[in-house]
């Protein structure tokens, strides 16, 4: 990650402020690796919100949907911890060998997590650093990073400023803080397409996002944001097929509070994705004009329930030399549900639009849904199910590098049980098909099936009193 946003975090975090709620909730970071349900009973309690503005409805707040319960949900703290992973994967091989081949894979990750909160600023930061051992497969072996920080300060009593960044370095994909089907459910239409995803692969994945809001009279609200996200697969032998990509996207929305839950905007947004092939780079623009409606079907301190409607025309264009200038129009949209009660959460989101990146050339058509549904069984029993599914058709088959294109269906279950304040235990299950016959990092076998099993060892301490 580049060193100059984790400085500008750390010296944001030294200024007391707080931020006005928004419609997608809390960002998912408490999920990280020992961090999720296990904040001790003696933290503060949440700081209320500092005045009762607008929201800012999920597809344009930038965040994702909760993961935990409200009954998880923990603020004030520092946590220190530890998490010991085993797991069995019957397909580490399979993409480079074209032969099912299983191994044991082992993984340990210290964690550090600081949640404060103050009448002006909240700050939540997590880091985790991994080391994962694969048996007998032992070319996988790796040292992974995951880190996510997010900054949300209260410049005014109606302006807001909301910095986040999200970093992972990683040797597969299910060493992440949630599997690869749990989490990260958005409200908005995504940058970036979800693309062909090498299960065990080094890959860096980086995304950094800011965001000003202001309130304007009692009903009003407009917002200017800036992101950006990188895909860099270090060793492209690894990954034969597909190719690094970086993201840059501006927009500003408006909305309006119709009555007290339902909200009605607009959102204008420019973004250009480039993927860089073998002697020529695939650069893709696209502008697009949305209108989304939200209403929040229930909004209590103890419940809340959202749905979200976002639909509007997308131009793009795409360059790839030596091939012509390819330009066109296409319907572009989402509709998202985000659900939050003491004792469960639940999201889930579907998307067509044009997009590129992802780890594919030119541009692809993506249908995408997924979900993910959290229950806490008994207070010291808690459960994760998640479903993933992307289709992506290419838009440009006349090009050199063209990849028709495929589909990626995830699905994944488990549990956790705390055996103390301290100590928890996790196991679970995840399967992944990606059907990408131009992959050759993907096509030989594309299904994989993992179960794993972890203890994790974690103390808190209340800050911020």
């Amino acid at each position: 990650m580049n060193p100059r946003i984790l400085i500008l975090l750390a010296l944001c975090a030294a200024i007391p402020a707080w931020s006005q709620a928004t419609g997608a909730g809390s960002p998912g970071t408490a999920g990280s690796p020992g961090t999720a349900g296990t904040a001790g009973t003696d933290e503060q309690a949440d700081t209320p919100v500092a005045n009762d503005g607008m929201l800012t409805p999920p597809p344009v707040s930038g965040q994702a949907y909760p993961i935990l319960t409200g009954a998880e949900e923990r603020t004030n703290y520092l946590g220190m911890g530890v998490t010991a992973n085993i797991a069995y994967d019957d397909n580490v091989e399979g993409g480079y060998t074209g032969v099912s081949k299983g191994d044991m894979i082992y993984s340990f990750w210290p964690t550090v997590s600081l949640n404060r909160s103050s009448p002006r600023l909240r700050e939540v930061l997590n880091y985790s650093p991994g080391f994962t051992i694969y048996q007998p497969s032992t070319v996988f072996n790796a040292a992974d990073q995951n880190a996510t920080a997010n900054l949300q300060y209260l410049m005014g009593t109606h302006t807001e400023f909301d910095l986040s960044d999200n970093f992972d370095r990683s040797s597969s994909l299910f060493n992440q803080p949630f599997s690869s089907t749990q989490g990260a459910v958005t409200g908005g239409v995504p940058t970036q397409t979800s693309g062909a995803l090498p299960p065990f692969a080094e890959r860096i994945l980086n995304a950094a996002n800011a965001q000003f809001t202001n309130q304007t009279g009692d009903n009003g609200k407009f917002g200017l944001a800036a992101t950006y996200s990188e895909l860099n697969y270090p060793s492209q032998k690894e990954v034969m097929g597909l190719y690094n990509a970086t993201s840059y996207e501006g927009s500003a929305f408006v909305t309006q509070r119709l009555t007290r839950r339902q909200y009605l905007g607009a959102n204008m947004a420019h973004a250009r994705i480039v993927s860089y092939l073998s002697g020529t780079d695939n650069v893709m623009q696209r502008d697009n004009i949305f209108g989304f409606y939200t209403i929040y079907l229930r909004n209590l301190q103890q419940s809340t329930l959202s749905l979200s409607i976002t639909a509007g025309p997308e131009h793009y264009s795409i360059v790839q030399y030596p091939e012509a200038l390819l330009a066109k129009w296409a319907p572009s949209g989402t509709v998202s549900l985000g659900w939050q009660a003491h004792e469960s959460s639940a999201s889930a989101s579907y998307t067509r639009a044009v997009t590129g990146g992802g780890g594919l050339p030119g541009a692809y058509e993506e249908d995408g849904a997924q979900a993910m549904y959290r229950r806490q069984l008994r207070p010291t029993w808690g459960m994760n199910l998640g479903v993933s599914y992307s289709l992506n058709k290419s838009a440009t088959p006349q090009y050199a590098f063209a990849v028709p294109g495929g589909h990626t269906i995830g699905a994944s279950g488990s549990a956790d049980h705390m055996l103390s304040k301290n100590i928890k235990i996790s196991f679970g299950y995840d399967w992944m098909d990606q059907q990408y016959k131009a992959v050759v990092s993907l096509s030989p076998i594309p299904i994989s099936n993992r179960e794993y099993g972890s203890i994790t060892y974690q103390i808190t301490r209340p800050v911020g009193r």
